[in-house]
Protein backbone atom coordinates (compact mmCIF):
# COMPACT_ATOMS: atom_id res chain seq x y z
CA UNK A 1 0.00 0.00 0.00
CA UNK A 2 1.41 3.82 -1.11
CA UNK A 3 1.96 5.85 2.06
CA UNK A 4 0.46 9.08 1.63
CA UNK A 5 1.56 11.19 4.69
CA UNK A 6 2.58 13.88 2.23
CA UNK A 7 -1.11 14.92 1.03
CA UNK A 8 -2.17 17.66 2.29
CA UNK A 9 -4.62 18.07 5.31
CA UNK A 10 -7.65 20.56 5.14
CA UNK A 11 -7.67 22.88 8.11
CA UNK A 12 -10.67 24.92 7.42
CA UNK A 13 -14.30 24.09 7.47
CA UNK A 14 -15.37 26.93 4.20
CA UNK A 15 -16.03 24.74 1.54
CA UNK A 16 -14.84 21.78 2.50
CA UNK A 17 -16.77 19.44 -0.13
CA UNK A 18 -14.94 21.66 -2.60
CA UNK A 19 -11.37 21.63 -1.11
CA UNK A 20 -11.63 17.78 0.17
CA UNK A 21 -11.73 17.16 -4.23
CA UNK A 22 -9.14 19.56 -4.89
CA UNK A 23 -6.78 17.75 -2.06
CA UNK A 24 -7.69 14.32 -3.75
CA UNK A 25 -7.66 15.65 -6.98
CA UNK A 26 -3.71 17.40 -6.79
CA UNK A 27 -2.33 14.34 -4.90
CA UNK A 28 -4.16 11.71 -7.71
CA UNK A 29 -2.79 13.73 -10.63
CA UNK A 30 0.84 13.69 -9.12
CA UNK A 31 3.52 11.72 -11.53
CA UNK A 32 5.31 10.03 -8.49
CA UNK A 33 1.53 8.51 -7.46
CA UNK A 34 1.64 5.56 -9.86
CA UNK A 35 -1.08 4.36 -12.18
CA UNK A 36 -3.28 1.83 -10.75
CA UNK A 37 -2.75 3.47 -7.12
CA UNK A 38 -5.10 1.99 -4.39
CA UNK A 39 -7.04 4.97 -2.80
CA UNK A 40 -8.71 3.68 0.07
CA UNK A 41 -11.70 5.92 1.73
CA UNK A 42 -10.70 5.36 5.26
CA UNK A 43 -6.97 6.18 4.88
CA UNK A 44 -7.69 9.43 3.11
CA UNK A 45 -10.22 10.69 5.23
CA UNK A 46 -8.04 10.30 8.44
CA UNK A 47 -4.55 11.28 6.74
CA UNK A 48 -6.95 15.09 5.27
CA UNK A 49 -9.07 14.87 8.69
CA UNK A 50 -12.63 14.79 7.48
CA UNK A 51 -15.22 11.62 7.40
CA UNK A 52 -15.68 9.41 4.56
CA UNK A 53 -18.61 10.83 3.50
CA UNK A 54 -16.57 14.18 1.58
CA UNK A 55 -14.29 11.53 0.83
CA UNK A 56 -16.41 8.89 -0.97
CA UNK A 57 -18.22 11.92 -2.76
CA UNK A 58 -14.80 13.33 -4.20
CA UNK A 59 -13.96 9.82 -5.74
CA UNK A 60 -17.16 9.45 -7.46
CA UNK A 61 -16.59 13.23 -8.83
CA UNK A 62 -13.07 11.65 -10.22
CA UNK A 63 -14.17 8.83 -11.92
CA UNK A 64 -16.95 10.67 -13.43
CA UNK A 65 -13.89 13.13 -14.58
CA UNK A 66 -11.42 10.30 -16.16
CA UNK A 67 -8.96 10.00 -12.86
CA UNK A 68 -9.77 7.37 -10.95
CA UNK A 69 -11.85 3.56 -11.50
CA UNK A 70 -14.27 2.26 -9.09
CA UNK A 71 -14.14 -0.85 -8.62
CA UNK A 72 -17.70 -2.03 -6.30
CA UNK A 73 -15.76 -4.72 -5.38
CA UNK A 74 -12.35 -3.74 -5.33
CA UNK A 75 -11.67 -0.17 -4.31
CA UNK A 76 -10.82 3.07 -6.12
CA UNK A 77 -7.72 2.86 -7.94
CA UNK A 78 -5.87 5.99 -10.04
CA UNK A 79 -6.42 5.30 -13.95
CA UNK A 80 -4.09 4.00 -16.04
CA UNK A 81 -4.44 5.06 -19.49
CA UNK A 82 -3.34 3.57 -22.99
CA UNK A 83 -0.98 5.21 -25.19
CA UNK A 84 -3.32 5.47 -27.79
CA UNK A 85 -6.01 6.74 -25.23
CA UNK A 86 -3.59 9.72 -23.96
CA UNK A 87 -3.09 10.57 -27.89
CA UNK A 88 -6.83 10.70 -27.98
CA UNK A 89 -6.91 13.26 -25.04
CA UNK A 90 -4.47 15.21 -26.25
CA UNK A 91 -5.62 15.80 -29.61
CA UNK A 92 -10.06 16.45 -28.40
CA UNK A 93 -8.11 19.03 -26.65
CA UNK A 94 -6.24 20.10 -29.45
CA UNK A 95 -9.16 20.77 -31.60
CA UNK A 96 -11.61 22.17 -28.85
CA UNK A 97 -8.62 24.83 -28.48
CA UNK A 98 -8.21 25.61 -31.37
CA UNK A 99 -12.04 25.87 -32.11
CA UNK A 100 -11.98 28.44 -29.38
CA UNK A 101 -9.24 30.24 -31.43
CA UNK A 102 -11.92 30.10 -34.50
CA UNK A 103 -14.61 31.46 -32.11
CA UNK A 104 -12.62 34.83 -31.20
CA UNK A 105 -14.82 37.89 -33.08
CA UNK A 106 -13.01 40.46 -31.25
CA UNK A 107 -9.51 40.85 -29.80
CA UNK A 108 -9.83 41.88 -26.07
CA UNK A 109 -6.51 43.72 -25.09
CA UNK A 110 -6.86 43.07 -21.63
CA UNK A 111 -7.02 39.26 -22.30
CA UNK A 112 -3.71 39.47 -24.34
CA UNK A 113 -2.13 40.98 -21.53
CA UNK A 114 -3.09 38.22 -18.89
CA UNK A 115 -2.32 35.68 -21.67
CA UNK A 116 1.52 37.03 -21.92
CA UNK A 117 1.39 37.30 -17.78
CA UNK A 118 1.08 33.28 -18.09
CA UNK A 119 4.34 33.09 -19.65
CA UNK A 120 7.44 32.74 -17.37
CA UNK A 121 10.69 34.14 -18.51
CA UNK A 122 12.99 30.91 -19.92
CA UNK A 123 15.09 31.41 -17.68
CA UNK A 124 13.43 31.22 -14.99
CA UNK A 125 13.70 27.49 -15.41
CA UNK A 126 16.95 26.40 -13.46
CA UNK A 127 16.61 23.42 -11.38
CA UNK A 128 13.79 20.49 -9.90
CA UNK A 129 11.93 23.01 -7.74
CA UNK A 130 11.10 25.34 -10.64
CA UNK A 131 10.17 22.60 -13.20
CA UNK A 132 7.45 21.32 -10.28
CA UNK A 133 5.69 24.87 -11.25
CA UNK A 134 5.70 24.91 -14.75
CA UNK A 135 2.56 22.67 -15.33
CA UNK A 136 0.53 25.12 -13.21
CA UNK A 137 1.58 27.98 -15.47
CA UNK A 138 1.12 26.11 -18.78
CA UNK A 139 -2.66 25.46 -17.39
CA UNK A 140 -2.62 29.27 -16.70
CA UNK A 141 -1.55 29.75 -20.88
CA UNK A 142 -4.58 27.29 -22.18
CA UNK A 143 -6.95 28.37 -19.60
CA UNK A 144 -6.56 31.94 -20.95
CA UNK A 145 -6.32 30.99 -24.96
CA UNK A 146 -9.67 29.44 -24.42
CA UNK A 147 -11.64 32.38 -22.72
CA UNK A 148 -10.24 34.43 -25.53
CA UNK A 149 -12.76 32.69 -27.70
CA UNK A 150 -15.93 33.73 -25.19
CA UNK A 151 -17.95 30.79 -25.27
CA UNK A 152 -18.93 29.93 -22.31
CA UNK A 153 -20.61 25.90 -23.71
CA UNK A 154 -16.49 25.92 -25.34
CA UNK A 155 -15.29 26.45 -22.28
CA UNK A 156 -17.59 24.41 -19.96
CA UNK A 157 -16.92 21.50 -22.49
CA UNK A 158 -13.13 21.94 -22.27
CA UNK A 159 -13.16 22.25 -18.36
CA UNK A 160 -14.94 18.75 -17.47
CA UNK A 161 -12.24 17.08 -19.15
CA UNK A 162 -9.26 19.45 -17.56
CA UNK A 163 -8.38 16.56 -15.01
CA UNK A 164 -6.78 14.34 -16.90
CA UNK A 165 -5.25 16.66 -19.26
CA UNK A 166 -3.64 17.93 -16.12
CA UNK A 167 -2.43 14.69 -14.99
CA UNK A 168 -0.84 14.35 -18.81
CA UNK A 169 1.01 17.91 -18.40
CA UNK A 170 2.45 16.52 -15.18
CA UNK A 171 4.38 13.29 -17.28
CA UNK A 172 4.87 15.49 -20.26
CA UNK A 173 6.45 18.72 -18.38
CA UNK A 174 9.02 17.05 -16.57
CA UNK A 175 12.49 18.22 -17.67
CA UNK A 176 13.74 22.00 -18.57
CA UNK A 177 14.51 21.26 -22.28
CA UNK A 178 10.82 20.23 -22.90
CA UNK A 179 9.59 23.65 -20.66
CA UNK A 180 11.88 25.76 -22.81
CA UNK A 181 10.44 24.23 -25.85
CA UNK A 182 6.51 24.63 -24.40
CA UNK A 183 7.68 28.30 -23.92
CA UNK A 184 8.66 29.01 -26.86
CA UNK A 185 5.68 27.45 -28.64
CA UNK A 186 3.50 29.97 -26.41
CA UNK A 187 4.72 32.59 -26.81
CA UNK A 188 4.99 32.31 -30.96
CA UNK A 189 0.79 31.79 -30.31
CA UNK A 190 1.20 35.25 -28.28
CA UNK A 191 2.64 37.08 -30.66
CA UNK A 192 0.47 35.66 -33.62
CA UNK A 193 -2.68 36.73 -31.24
CA UNK A 194 -1.19 39.82 -30.57
CA UNK A 195 -0.70 40.43 -34.02
CA UNK A 196 -4.45 39.56 -34.50
CA UNK A 197 -3.08 36.52 -36.93
CA UNK A 198 -5.58 33.44 -35.75
CA UNK A 199 -4.56 31.22 -39.00
CA UNK A 200 -1.09 31.46 -37.83
CA UNK A 201 -2.08 31.49 -33.69
CA UNK A 202 -4.02 28.02 -34.65
CA UNK A 203 -0.92 26.57 -36.66
CA UNK A 204 1.25 27.08 -33.54
CA UNK A 205 -1.36 25.76 -31.62
CA UNK A 206 -1.13 22.77 -33.48
CA UNK A 207 2.84 22.49 -33.31
CA UNK A 208 2.30 23.15 -29.09
CA UNK A 209 0.13 19.78 -29.10
CA UNK A 210 2.42 17.42 -31.19
CA UNK A 211 5.03 18.30 -29.40
CA UNK A 212 3.54 17.01 -26.46
CA UNK A 213 2.59 13.76 -28.08
CA UNK A 214 6.02 13.38 -29.24
CA UNK A 215 6.96 13.74 -25.60
CA UNK A 216 4.66 11.43 -23.84
CA UNK A 217 5.61 9.28 -26.76
CA UNK A 218 8.77 9.01 -26.15
CA UNK A 219 8.59 8.63 -22.43
CA UNK A 220 6.16 6.02 -23.11
CA UNK A 221 9.19 4.10 -25.07
CA UNK A 222 11.52 4.93 -22.14
CA UNK A 223 9.18 3.26 -19.70
CA UNK A 224 6.85 0.81 -20.56
CA UNK A 225 5.22 1.00 -17.61
CA UNK A 226 3.81 4.92 -18.00
CA UNK A 227 0.71 3.53 -19.88
CA UNK A 228 -0.95 0.60 -20.78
Amino acid sequence: MIQIESIEKISIERNLQNRVFEIIRNYVIRPDVPPGTRLYEEELAKEIGVSRTPVKIALNKLEHQGLIKINYNKGAFKVHLSLKEVIEIIKIRETLECLSLEMINDFDPKLIEDLYGSIPHINSFKGPGDVSKYPEFDQQFHEKMIQMGKSQWLYTLIKNQDSVFHMLRFIALQDIERIKCSIEEHMNIYNALKANDIPLAIRYTHDNFRSSIQTLQQKSANNPGLFR
